[in-house]
């Protein structure tokens, strides 16, 4: 991982949206997708040592977005889209002024 030095290290662009599930009268669940917003980020695509803790497996991570801290607020679940690519954020972990979401993508 490699923190940015600055916002000018910010030059991906992302979309953020989410899932909300609506209750319609006849009482099912419409699920939409919403846009929250597009910000800039930082786009790291990892490698498979990345994924790796004392010789264990843990969740495949194919992706690490890095925004500045405090932008938006986002949680797991969210959906990231960069370059026509869509990922699911499983964790997100604030470390400085920067705001790490660990990212697979997205299975439909």
């Amino acid at each position: 991982m490699a923190l940015p030095k600055g916002a000018g290290a910010l030059r991906e662009r992302v979309t953020v949206s989410r899932i909300t599930r609506t209750k319609s009268e006849s009482g099912r669940y419409t699920e939409a997708e919403i846009v929250i917003g597009e910000y800039f980020a930082q786009v790291n695509v990892t490698q498979a040592k990345d994924n790796i803790i004392a010789d264990q497996m843990r969740d495949l991570r194919t992706h690490e977005i890095i925004l500045r801290y405090k932008t938006v607020d986002i949680k797991q679940g969210d959906i990231i889209t960069w370059n026509g690519l869509q990922l699911d954020v499983r964790a997100t972990r604030p470390v400085g002024t920067w705001l790490i979401l660990d990212c697979v993508t997205r299975s439909v």
